[in-house]
């Protein structure tokens, strides 16, 4: 009876060995008729192996797609695999991306940072893509020396975390993840700064102007409007009139809202533009190039006020009695 069991034993693992020659000889001439490119893979959070296996199949990331599954059972994967989007190289093969999925090894993921997104928001998201953790990168963004690497005197790399879609390894080190963020931001910033060959018509600094683009980042939605909403601040600069603008004051509250409060706008802090005249202390949020190009070229306009209609667009007016009259008309729309 034990000579049976150990014939059995020895037969079961003849079997399964020759499954593993036949199924990675299939792997193998399947990534011999590929190229060797990368390609796109999310994983859907409650996504089931099965599934991932014909996704990875049919991208050609794996060549046996029951080779796949059985690493995944054999070596008890499918509860490990990370959701997220991965940029994977055709031909991977099907052990090593069960150890890329879950994260035995770094992998390739995507991340998009939107335009407007706030230093907390862009390290949230990369934390929620597992390129470094949100805290670290926070404080990265806030270490002296990587700031001065790139001549930022402000005391964090808020506005300087360029809005932009990139390919990170998980695991990366958070301040090689600011300063790629940061370069790219100075690579879209410096050009369009030397090419505005129009004396700024406030004379503000570099770093006003990221301000500036940052405050008219998160008040404009529709493209031709940018310039213009710059050119209001612009002018209201130039009157020492308060900015009044809403969007630095929803920087001080926890989340974004419709519409301010009257308590809202009496918060006290240098970022409340309706207490205290000039640019708040710094930028509010990552200005996209649409944004940074408008505060370096606003549009040269008598405007002095705006108000949203609800629908993207504002009604723009050069007088107090033009703006009260907009207000109310705004209103009457809600």
């Amino acid at each position: 009876m034990e000579s049976d069991k150990i014939s059995v034993g020895r037969l079961s693992f003849v079997l399964v060995t020759l499954s593993f020659v036949v199924l990675g000889s299939l792997s193998c001439s399947s990534r011999s008729r590929t190229n060797g490119s990368r390609v796109e893979v999310e994983v859907h959070p409650g996504m089931g192996i099965r599934a991932l296996a014909d996704t990875l199949a049919a991208k050609h990331v794996i060549g046996s797609r029951p080779l796949f599954l059985f690493y995944a059972w054999y070596y008890n994967y499918s509860n490990r695999i990370r959701p997220n989007r991965y940029h994977l190289s055709v031909n991977t093969g099907e052990r090593r991306v069960l150890k890329l999925l879950s994260g035995e090894e770094p992998a390739v993921v995507t991340v998009t940072i939107p335009d407007g997104y706030t230093m907390n928001q862009v390290a949230a998201a990369l934390g929620e893509r597992e390129v470094c953790p949100a805290d670290s990168f926070l404080s990265a963004c806030m270490d002296t020396s990587l700031l001065r690497e790139f001549g930022v005197t402000a005391p964090a790399a808020e506005g300087y975390l360029f809005p932009e879609t990139y390919e990170f390894l998980t695991g990366s080190a958070p301040a090689d993840v600011a300063r790629r963020l940061m370069r790219q931001f100075f690579s879209v910033f410096t050009p369009l700064r030397d090419s505005s060959f129009i004396p700024h018509p406030s004379s503000l600094s570099p770093f006003q102007i990221v301000i500036l683009a940052s405050v008219v980042e998160r008040e404009a939605k529709m493209p031709d409007e940018f310039p213009r909403i710059a050119g209001v601040f612009v002018n209201r600069l130039r009157r020492h009139l308060p900015l009044q603008s809403c969007a630095t004051v929803e920087y001080l509250l926890p989340e974004r809202r419709g519409r301010l409060s009257e308590a809202d706008t009496k918060l006290e802090s240098p970022y409340n533009t309706y207490l205290h005249p000039g640019l708040p202390p710094g930028p509010i949020c990552s200005p996209g190039r649409r944004a940074l190009a408008a505060a370096l070229n606003p549009e040269r306009n008598d405007f002095l006020f705006f108000v949203a209609q609800g629908d993207g667009t504002h009604e723009f007016s050069r007088t107090l009695t033009e703006h009260a009259a907009a207000m109310r008309a705004a209103l009457g729309n809600h």
